[in-house]
């Protein structure tokens, strides 16, 4: 469809070959994930925080929990400030705590220990007064002919820049992404902080709680 980006962008070809990506990346029980925390969430982990949160308003928080989008650290390993990891997971979606200015961002680190968990999020981005399902439907068929995993495809719509196409929209920065429901912390988690100085572990979780490393 024309003017639709991410996969409602690419033919039947350039969607297999783009699905293709999925086949060649994949994730074993010890690929080390890394899950970028909102602002103040690595606060809220030190201080071992539960909140039910606020309908509409504010997720849960779960200081043993940990969810949502994740990338492989060894995918990752050109992403040094925080600039970086704002343009590599389009950090800019609509209503982003985030800025490519800020001078901190902390990122969760810990190994996927069951990869069966995790979800391909493949579909189709949408924009206002568009909502194709067309290509998004299209996206997924090309997933499952390139050879992914069935167990592991999500088909989901959702506002640019969500890409439908298992890749993040970042450009040359750009990173091929999973989706983990809330689930435990793995043992020997850490939480870094990255600075334009470079990286650095603040926090590992011992299982019970969160140690803070001086």
């Amino acid at each position: 469809m024309t003017g639709l980006p991410g996969s409602g962008s690419l033919g039947p070809e350039e969607r297999l070959l783009t699905a293709r990506v999925h086949t060649v990346v994949t994730l074993q029980p010890d690929t080390v994930l890394v899950k970028v925390l909102a602002p103040h969430a690595a606060e809220r982990y030190l201080r071992g925080e539960v909140s039910p949160g606020v309908a509409g308003m504010q997720p849960p928080f779960d200081f043993r929990l940990v969810g949502g989008t994740v990338a492989r650290r060894q995918d990752c390993v050109q992403l040094r400030a925080p600039r970086d990891f704002h343009q590599a997971f389009r950090l800019d979606y609509a209503g982003s705590p985030f800025r490519p200015d800020q001078p901190v961002l902390h990122t969760m680190e810990f190994v996927a220990e069951h990869p069966d968990r995790y979800l391909v999020p493949y579909g189709a981005p949408s924009l206002p007064g568009l909502a194709p399902r067309e290509p998004g439907y299209a996206m997924t068929a090309a997933a499952l002919a390139a050879g992914v995993d069935p167990n592991s495809v999500r088909t989901e719509f959702a506002p640019w820049p969500f890409t439908g196409t298992g890749i993040t929209a970042g450009g040359p920065l750009a990173v091929p992404e999973w989706w983990r429901s809330p689930a435990a912390v793995p043992v020997g988690a850490r939480i870094m902080s990255n600075t334009a100085a470079g990286a650095h572990p603040v926090a590992i979780w011992r299982g019970r709680a969160w140690e803070e490393l001086r």
